[in-house]
């Protein structure tokens, strides 16, 4: 065997043995998902079970200035004509500038609006999940920044597929 075919072979080894373990850490992290999806799965009595729901987060809309009321009566939005008297388009320059696309025909909105401050504030969504009694929860949290010249009113939206329908609610998670 020349020196250039042992190098060769080594070489290739190497490879096959740090592929093996990227594919291997891969599938460990999976597994650990897998688990804390089934662990999330029941209640604390064990008795109901929720499903994660897909969902899209909404981007470049904010909240009109005419919406006065502190959040929504109604956090599910089923139509263009009450998603557009709530919503005002904020289109930007960029790749990612345009408002994400709603197609109220086969999508609802669940919409969590803040109240109107000056502290920098992202309401993110922590889960979406349907229960074995088709009721339909978004779990959100808010995270505070440093006071602003300005006041903003912060939003949510999540897009879901109508396939997900049920009663709508909402839980604010603690940080």
């Amino acid at each position: 065997m020349t020196n250039f075919e042992f190098k060769k072979m080594t070489r290739n080894f190497l490879l096959v043995v740090i592929c093996t373990f990227v594919f291997t850490s891969c599938n460990n992290g999976k597994d650990e998902k897998i688990e804390d999806k089934q662990a999330a799965d029941t209640s604390a009595a064990g008795e109901i079970k929720a499903t994660d729901v897909p969902f899209i987060v909404a981007k470049n809309y904010f909240v009109k200035n005419t919406v006065k009321q502190v959040g929504l009566e109604n956090p599910k939005i089923e139509t263009k004509e009450n998603f557009d008297a709530l919503f005002g388009a904020a289109t930007t320059m960029g790749k990612n500038g345009k408002p994400t696309e709603i197609n109220f025909s086969k999508q609802y909105v669940i919409a969590v609006v803040g109240d109107e401050t000056d502290i920098a504030t992202e309401i993110s969504p922590v889960s979406l999940q349907k229960d074995d009694k088709n009721r339909v929860t978004l779990n959100y949290k808010t995270t505070k920044g440093s006071k602003q010249s300005f006041k903003i009113r912060p939003a949510l939206i999540v897009i879901v597929d109508r396939n997900y329908e049920g009663p709508i609610s909402i839980k604010e998670q603690s940080n």
